[in-house]
C-alpha cells in the first residue's frame, strides 16, 4: 500500500486546519478538521479491506483473432472476475501496446467490482507490420474511491498475434520468371493428355486411372503415371529476411514489409496455378521450412512468421537453408525462387545466393521488390545495376526488380 500525492495533499491541509481551528479557537473549523481525518481514517481501512483481496481477482485475455493481416483491426478483451466476498472500490486497468501495433483508443479503463462480478473491457489495435507481436501482461492498479492509497499489481498474459504480410496479384513477376527460367508455372508442358512425362509411385489422392495396373501385377508396387498436362513445376521459394531490412524506408513501407509482401504475393500467386511450392525463410538463428506451402499460403505464413517478430530477422548466413535440406533429405527443385534486396547483397555479398542457387543448377532467379533505394539505401540505379550483373556474372543467377509497387497506404 502506497500513499498517492492527492492523499498526501490532503492529509496536510487537514494537519493544518486541526493546527488552525485550535490556534483560533474556531470550532466549526474544529469540527470540519477532525471530520476531514475521520474521511481519511474511513479511506485508510476501505483501501486495506480490498488490498486483503486483491491477489484472489482473476484476470483473461480475450483476443478475437490469431491471425490477422497487416493494417487490419483486431480486438483484445480483458475479462476481470471478483470471486472474493468483498468489493473493489477503484481498479484502474492499464496495458500497454507493444510496438507495431496502434490502438483505436489508449487502453486504460477504471472499473468498479462488486463482490462476486465480472467486467469485461475491450478495445480494437490495428497491427503495423508483418510477424508475431507478443502481447506483454497489464497492469491493476488499485485505489480507494478517493484516491488517497494505491496498490499496483502487475498480471502476466502470455498472448500473441500472427500477422500476415499483404499480398496482391504479381502477373509481371511471374512472366519474368517463367522467361528467364524456361519453366511454365502453371504446368511443364501443355502437349496433351497422353505424352507421358513421368512414373512415381503412388500417393494417397491420386486418380486410380493413372495407376499403372499391369506393373502393380507384376512387381506388387503401386505406380502412377503423369502427363506433361499434369506435371506441375517443383519450386523452392527462399524469403532473406534480415533486421536492418526493418530501419529501411518508413511507416508501414520499409524494406522488410514491401518484401515480405512480395514473397506472400508470388506464393499466393503459383498456389493459385497449383505450382508445387516449399517455402524457406531464416528467422532469428535458424531457417524454417515449411513443405507443400502451396497447398495452403495463409497457413505456411502464419507457421514461418510465428517465429518472426517485427524488427527480427536472420542472423546466419542464408545458405544454411541449403545445409537443413540436405539434413531433412530435402527435395529435388525445378526452380529457386530467391527474395532478397541489393541492400543485404550489397553487406553480405553473393555467396550465400550461389550456394542456394545451387539447389536449381539453371532454375534459379533472384527477385528484388522495387523499392526507392536511392531515397532510403543510397543506391543509385547504376549502383543497382552492378549488383545484377555480380549475380549474373558471378554466381550465375539471374536477377531482376520486380515491376508491382507493394506499398501501401496506412
Amino acid at each position: 500500500m502506497k500513499i498517492t500525492s492527492t492523499g498526501i495533499v490532503y492529509l496536510a491541509l487537514t494537519v493544518i486546519s486541526i493546527i488552525y481551528s485550535i490556534a483560533s479557537m474556531n470550532h466549526f473549523y474544529y469540527l470540519l478538521s477532525l471530520l476531514a481525518v475521520f474521511i481519511f481514517i474511513s479511506e485508510y481501512y476501505l483501501f486495506r479491506d480490498a488490498l486483503s483481496v486483491i491477489n484472489g481477482i482473476k484476470v483473461s485475455r480475450r483476443i478475437s483473432s490469431r491471425s490477422i493481416l497487416e493494417l487490419e483491426s483486431v480486438e483484445i478483451g480483458v475479462e476481470l472476475s471478483n470471486d472474493t466476498g468483498k468489493s473493489i472500490p477503484r481498479v484502474l486497468v492499464v496495458e500497454d501496446p507493444p510496438g507495431y501495433i496502434q490502438p483505436e483508443v489508449k487502453p486504460v479503463f477504471t472499473v468498479f467490482l462488486p463482490a462476486y462480478s465480472k467486467s469485461i473491457l475491450s478495445y480494437r489495435v490495428k497491427a503495423l507490420a508483418p510477424g508475431r507481436i507478443d502481447l506483454p501482461g497489464l497492469r491493476l492498479i488499485f485505489a480507494d474511491p478517493l484516491s488517497f492509497f494505491y496498490a499496483v499489481l502487475s498480471i502476466e498474459l502470455r498472448d500473441h498475434i500472427v500477422v500476415q504480410p499483404l499480398y496482391t496479384r504479381v502477373d509481371e513477376v511471374l512472366k519474368s520468371i517463367e522467361r528467364i527460367t524456361g519453366i511454365n508455372v502453371k504446368g511443364r508442358s501443355f502437349s496433351g493428355e497422353y505424352d507421358l512425362a513421368n512414373i512415381r509411385e503412388y500417393s494417397p489422392g491420386d486418380d486410380v486411372r493413372r495407376i499403372l495396373w499391369k506393373h502393380y501385377a507384376k512387381t506388387g508396387n503401386l505406380m502412377v503415371r503423369e502427363d506433361y498436362g499434369d506435371v506441375k513445376p517443383s519450386i523452392l521459394l527462399v524469403i532473406d529476411m534480415r533486421k536492418r531490412l526493418w530501419e529501411i524506408g518508413s511507416g508501414v513501407n520499409t524494406l522488410a514489409h514491401v518484401q515480405l509482401r512480395l514473397a506472400r504475393s508470388l506464393l499466393e500467386s503459383m498456389s493459385t496455378m497449383k505450382a508445387r511450392v516449399d517455402v524457406a525463410m531464416c528467422t532469428e538463428t535458424s531457417p524454417k521450412i515449411y513443405f507443400d506451402a502451396w497447398r495452403d499460403p495463409s497457413e505456411a505464413f502464419y507457421s514461418l512468421l510465428s517465429t518472426l517478430q517485427p524488427g527480427g530477422g536472420c542472423g546466419i548466413p542464408l545458405s544454411t537453408i541449403k545445409q537443413v535440406l540436405a539434413y531433412i533429405g530435402g527435395r529435388r527443385y525445378d526452380s529457386v525462387i530467391i527474395v532478397t534486396n541489393p541492400v543485404t547483397l550489397v553487406e553480405d555479398g553473393i555467396d550465400s545466393v550461389r550456394e542456394v542457387a545451387s539447389l536449381a543448377p539453371g532454375g534459379a532467379v533472384v527477385v528484388l521488390p522495387r523499392f526507392d533505394y536511392d531515397v532510403y539505401a543510397g543506391l543509385s540505379g547504376k549502383e543497382l545495376a552492378v549488383v545484377v550483373g555480380k549475380l549474373v556474372g558471378e554466381a550465375g543467377v539471374e536477377a531482376f526488380i520486380a515491376e508491382e509497387d507493394l506499398r501501401v497506404v496506412a
